[in-house]
């Protein structure tokens, strides 16, 4: 029995050229308006804080990440394939024989004694029954029927930055299974090693595999009174209050400005609309 999955990033996106993969996003995305001349290493992060910020994410489409996840359950593959913007390639049960798998152990089984001994005899009965049909002659792929939720499925997974964004809003939850939360809170791990910008408005635990968003280690007021500090020196030098998007190369102020964002209290909304036309 497992308890504990391998998660391995087996790909990414990168530009020929070299750089980073947020100079390649900001490459791609300055082709809208022929502003190339206007790139420069130091101000990439900057401009992918910008587009994540104002939900112009359709650009992190130009990257994709192909993970491979050994040791997880068939539960968690039949969850995670659901997201049918994300490719698949996962271990057949048609073509592998399932005669001696693995199984997955949840933790809630494995902390109770009496439903340990449960679990471990559904899965020597099911191991024999596979086993008794295989004897008899029978495939495959109609052996498998015997199979529980537990046996461990490989599978890879590719999908584009977007969609990864999307995958780990949803899954790296509280309310989100504890091993689909697990294992994408192992790739959000991964892939934030390698496009730190893209998913810096995530923060994750790794003991829970939770990821609340950056906008939530804010409170209301402080975010409005950096907010309005910023608005305050733009004024001061003559400069519109949209301009503000020039100070995202700064934690403090991405923070502020995304809970302002998003927060739905009036006086957080009222903030928002101070600071201007985004677009």
């Amino acid at each position: 029995m497992l308890t504990e999955p391998e998660v391995s990033l087996i790909g990414i996106t990168r530009p020929l050229e070299g750089g980073t993969i947020e100079q390649h996003l900001e490459r791609a995305a300055r082709e809208c308006y022929q502003s190339h001349k206007l790139m420069s290493p130091e101000d990439s992060p900057r401009f992918i804080r910008g587009i994540i910020l104002r939900g112009h994410e359709s650009v992190l489409e130009h990257t994709s990440a192909t993970f491979r996840v050994l040791g997880g359950s068939r539960a968690f593959t039949h969850e995670q394939v659901r997201h049918r913007l994300l490719s698949f390639s996962q271990q057949s049960q048609r073509y592998v024989s399932e005669t001696n798998y693995r199984a997955i152990l949840p933790p809630a089984v494995a902390d109770n004694p009496e439903a340990l001994a449960v679990f471990q005899e559904l899965l020597e009965h099911t191991r024999e029954a596979y086993a008794k049909l295989k004897e008899l002659g029978l495939r495959n792929e109609d052996a498998r029927f015997v199979l529980p939720n537990a046996v461990e499925s490989g599978i890879v997974i590719s999908g584009n930055l977007r969609e990864w964004r999307h995958v780990f809003r949803v899954r790296c939850t509280e309310a989100a299974q504890w091993e689909i939360r697990r294992i994408c809170g192992m790739m959000l791990k991964l892939v934030r090693e390698h496009a730190p910008v893209v998913f810096g408005d995530f923060v994750l635990d790794e003991e829970t595999w939770v990821a609340r968003h950056l906008a939530e280690t804010v409170e209301c007021d402080e975010a409005k009174k950096l907010v309005k500090r910023e608005l305050e020196k733009l004024a001061q030098a003559g400069e519109p209050p949209n301009r503000i998007l020039r100070c995202l190369a700064d934690d403090d102020v991405y923070r502020a400005l995304f809970h302002v964002k998003l927060c739905l209290c009036r006086s957080c909304r009222e903030t928002l609309a101070d600071c201007g036309d985004w677009k």
